[in-house]
């Protein structure tokens, strides 16, 4: 049997939604529930225990939507740096915490599923917990992302708004792209020219 692997998700709630106008798209509401909700009650259903959302524009308001969930807020008070400081502010929430991985997941993704994110759970653990495993949907990169613990040091460094592309891009030998036929690993709702 494949040993299961310690998991801790990181959600990005820190953004201002710009291209959507004076409307928080996190707090939209699909099908009954707000964005961020939906994100973060998927996380919980693949077996996530410990969440921590990143939050910054209107923290206060996502933080009282979400205030009933056994969730961890950690604020990013230069929340319009981009998602790469909230990613770094989100990591070092995680200094004191023993785990194996770290799965981190943008909160505009409402049609994401539970079964994408066991997937990409699974293929970690297959990898023993070495590799960084990134969803695609029909060649194009999505989330969540999962990076082995080593790489805490790395994520708690970034700056600006280019999150971790660049270093997912150093670490190509130690990336695993796992193809999955669900779309909603990619489909935000942000406007057409968003990636």
């Amino acid at each position: 049997m494949m040993d299961s692997r310690t998991v801790v998700a990181i959600i990005l709630a820190a953004g201002q939604s710009r291209r959507m106008g004076p409307v928080n798209k996190l707090l939209m509401v699909v099908e009954g529930v707000p964005m961020v909700e939906r994100v973060m009650l998927a996380i919980q259903a693949a077996g996530v225990e410990k969440i921590i959302v990143v939050t910054g524009f209107e923290s206060d308001r996502i933080e009282e939507r979400l205030s009933g969930y056994d969730i961890e807020f950690v604020r990013n008070e230069k929340f319009e740096a981009g998602m790469g400081s909230s990613l770094a502010v989100g990591t070092a929430a995680l200094a004191e915490k023993r785990f194996d991985g770290i799965l981190v997941c943008l909160g505009d993704l409402p049609y994401l599923k539970k079964d994408s994110i066991v997937k990409v759970i699974d293929a970690f653990n297959q990898a023993n917990g070495e590799k960084i495993v990134v969803p695609c949907f029909e060649g194009k990169r999505g989330h969540p992302v999962i990076f082995p613990s080593r790489y805490r040091e790395n994520l708690e460094s970034l700056e600006g708004d280019a999150g971790a592309r660049a270093l997912i891009q150093q670490e190509a030998r130690n990336l695993l792209e796992l193809g999955l036929s669900e779309e909603g690993i990619i489909r935000d709702m942000d406007t057409a020219e968003s990636d």
